[in-house]
């Protein structure tokens, strides 16, 4: 067994002992499918000018949810079929994850994740949502390479006084590109610590320290990365929170052949502001964060992400996000590109466990490379959820 798949099957067997425990655990599973019907000026934005397509796409997430009194443990999945009409045929997208949380003590708690995706890079909905892991890799968007991401994390959190917890966490995940040249897979690997206080019931403040090391399938290619941060969160009013980190990232890389090795440095955070109104939703992301790229190379990624949502009445609800991120390659190894996307549409709720929906959406790739023409279309939909308990 690799190395990475004895963590895998580790942290999988402390998930499966946590979902077993016998403490009158309640259950419920659910299962949401979904069908549209759509047209796509150029679904994996890729050069050439015959590229528009029409497609009918299927998809189905099953759910099941372990609830305790100690806590939850849940296992997703999902699966993606979108048929072309012309031009592309087929594209399967597909995945699952198990995550577990679990109370030890009245101070202690314990978290772990196993999760799998296979993806085409550059299709489908690509939305920002802060973290590096699910964003798209904006310097392989156009390729269409498949990317199958395998990722276990696990960690824990300590109540040390009524104001202070400190926490920390670590993780591997290793990302394989099916057809790819050298250089683009990659095991990414390591940890964080962090301590935050409680200044009243509203606001905490906090440092934490992260370091973790991405090494590519190329003998001696490898990147070790650095980043302390200070942490804010804050509840604002009744209805709006933000959640913020800011400080340096200091990386390492190291190239096969060349020395010295090239040492950067640059700043690093994220922040989480969110609104949550009796009929409107509104929360902004960000994230600047060193991180792998499939294109051979660690790369600096700025994104910055909004999702609205706001109910028009009992049944009809307003739907848009927008998105914008950018890549950097470091050491000017790899071309700048940014990513810009923007979906918006209505959506009616017809009865219960039945939503019916109409979007329009935009995308468009930008920077050295090759050019493409921008992705302009639109869908119809139908959801339908059956859920048991």
């Amino acid at each position: 067994m690799s190395r990475w798949g004895g963590r895998v099957a580790l942290l999988g067997a402390i998930l499966v002992t946590g979902a077993a425990t016998p403490v009158l655990a309640k259950t419920s599973f659910s299962i949401e499918t979904d069908y549209r019907l759509g047209y796509d000026a150029n679904p994996f934005l890729s050069a050439g000018s015959d590229v528009s397509a029409t497609y009918i796409e299927t998809s189905v997430a099953p759910r099941l949810t372990i609830q305790t009194a100690k806590g939850q443990t849940s296992a997703t999945g999902h699966f993606d079929r979108t048929g072309y009409l012309s031009n592309y045929g087929k594209n399967d997208a597909y995945g699952a994850e198990l995550t577990t949380q679990q109370r030890v003590t009245t101070k202690l708690t314990v978290f772990g994740a196993l999760r799998y995706d296979s993806e085409v890079i550059g299709q489908g909905r690509d939305d920002v949502t802060g973290d590096p892991i699910d964003a798209p890799d904006v310097n392989l968007i156009g390729l269409r390479r498949r990317s199958n991401t395998y990722a276990a994390s696990g960690g824990w959190q300590y109540q040390a006084t009524p104001k202070d917890q400190i926490s920390a966490d670590g993780g591997f995940t290793a990302t394989r590109f099916a057809n790819g040249p050298g250089g683009a897979d990659s095991n990414n690997y390591g940890g964080r610590v962090g301590w935050k206080h409680a200044i009243n019931a509203k606001t905490k403040v906090g440092v934490s320290g992260s370091i973790y090391r991405i090494d590519y399938d190329t003998a001696g290619l490898n990147t070790l990365i650095m980043q302390p941060q200070l942490t804010f969160s804050t509840v604002l009013s009744p209805t709006w929170t933000v959640d913020a980190s800011l400080g340096m990232s200091f990386s390492k890389l190291n190239l096969p052949g060349i020395a010295p090795s090239i040492n950067t440095s640059g700043l690093a955070g994220s922040l989480q502001l969110c609104h949550t109104g009796r009929r409107t939703n509104l929360c902004l992301v960000a994230d600047r964060s060193v991180s792998a790229s499939g294109a051979g190379s660690t790369v600096e990624r700025t994104q910055v992400g909004v999702n609205y949502r706001h109910t028009l009445n009992e049944r009809l609800t307003f739907l848009w996000n927008g998105s914008y991120s950018r890549s950097e390659g470091q050491a000017g190894l790899l071309d700048t590109r940014q990513f810009v996307s923007g979906r918006g549409g209505l959506e009616w709720q017809f009865k219960r466990g039945l939503r019916i929906g109409a979007e329009g959406y935009y995308r468009d790739i930008f920077g050295q490379g090759f050019p493409v023409k921008a992705d302009i279309g639109g869908d119809i939909y139908a959801t339908i959820q059956l859920a048991k308990r």
